[in-house]
């Protein structure tokens, strides 16, 4: 059974995916630790010990994935077919929206911050925690449906029938979130992006018999 399709194409990949964030910045130093000079014992002996860096700054949040394009449309066509034997299929419509972007990955968490100087005397710090994961970004919306077509067709008689089925280019799937960054925790994830909003336009299968 000949089969006669006039449809929009998929789209092979999702739109294109949010940036990253950027990492977090480094820690303030610790402060410094202090001495005195013991004459008694020809010591130096600790005053003030130095302290542990800062943690480090939270990872940067991902940006927003693009949204995606609508649906390519269905091809219009004439088709001529004369004479038909046994049955004829005919499939019209839209394409399918492309997915949204998923957001970008969130910023890898700022490293700690060095500990405070050590004079002779003190104990030494320690460096400060790595910070937390940036937020992963939000996904983008999915593009809407492409648009339907009419096709007309032509024919001088059929031992068969004409099997028609119209379609109307689905929504668009929503963006995946974004991923929260790495870190002393991670990132929270971003949000999924939402379908396509509009399905699109209906098309028309016109079969005429010529005389």
């Amino acid at each position: 059974m000949p089969t006669f399709t006039f449809t929009g194409q998929p789209y092979s990949s999702p739109a294109t995916a949010g940036g990253n964030g950027g990492g977090g910045s480094t820690g303030a130093t610790g402060t410094a630790g202090t001495n005195k000079y013991n004459g008694s014992n020809c010591k130096n002996e600790c005053v003030t010990p130095p302290g542990n860096g800062g943690t480090g700054g939270t990872g940067g949040p991902g940006t927003a994935g693009s949204p995606g394009a609508k649906g390519l449309p269905a091809p219009n066509g004439i088709l001529n077919l004369g004479d038909v034997v046994g049955d004829v299929s005919i499939e019209v419509g839209g394409g399918d929206g492309q997915k949204g972007g998923k957001g970008g990955t969130g910023g890898t968490g700022g490293p700690g911050g060095p500990p405070g100087s050590c004079p002779d005397g003190c104990s030494g710090a320690k460096s400060g925690p790595q910070g937390a994961g940036g937020p992963g970004g939000p996904g983008a919306l999915g593009g809407d449906g492409g648009d339907g077509a009419t096709v007309t067709i032509y024919y001088t008689s059929i031992t068969g029938q004409f099997n028609q089925k119209t379609t109307s280019g689905r929504p668009g799937d929503g963006g995946d979130p974004g991923d929260g960054g790495t870190g002393s925790s991670k990132g929270a994830d971003g949000a999924p992006g939402d379908p396509g909003k509009n399905p699109g336009s209906a098309s028309t299968i016109r079969i005429i018999k010529s005389s």
